[in-house]
This record gives C-alpha cells, sequence and structure tokens, in this order.
C-alpha cells in the first residue's frame, strides 16, 4: 500500500489517499476518518456509504474543504 498526501494551497494536510494491492483508492480526513472509495474496475468514485457518487476518480472532490 501507498499514501498520497492531499495539501490546501497554503500547505495544510488535508487527507490522504491509499492505494490498496488491488488497485482501489480509499480516502480519509487526516483524523483517520474514512470518505470515499475509488474502484478502478468499474471506474467509480464512492461514498463511505458505498453508493455510487460519479463514474471517474473523482475523490478529492469529497474532500470538504
Amino acid at each position: 500500500m501507498s499514501d498520497t498526501l492531499i495539501k490546501a494551497p497554503n500547505g495544510s494536510a488535508l487527507a490522504r489517499i491509499r492505494v490498496e494491492s488491488n488497485g482501489y483508492q480509499r480516502l480519509y480526513k487526516i483524523s483517520g476518518e474514512f470518505i470515499g472509495l475509488f474502484n478502478p474496475s468499474s471506474n467509480t468514485t464512492h461514498y463511505p456509504n458505498g453508493s455510487v457518487f460519479c463514474q471517474g476518480n473523482a475523490l478529492t472532490a469529497l474532500i470538504n474543504f
């Protein structure tokens, strides 16, 4: 697994994306709260409850600034 840190323009950390061995990308707030998932096999981004947010990878759109 690898993590990518998402930062605001001022440099403060907002969230992190964890890429799993199966290709799934999970988005977490810095506090550790799970806030979304991208499934590359279906090319869909999901809310934490599993419902589809949109087609394509839009994980960063789930971050509340």
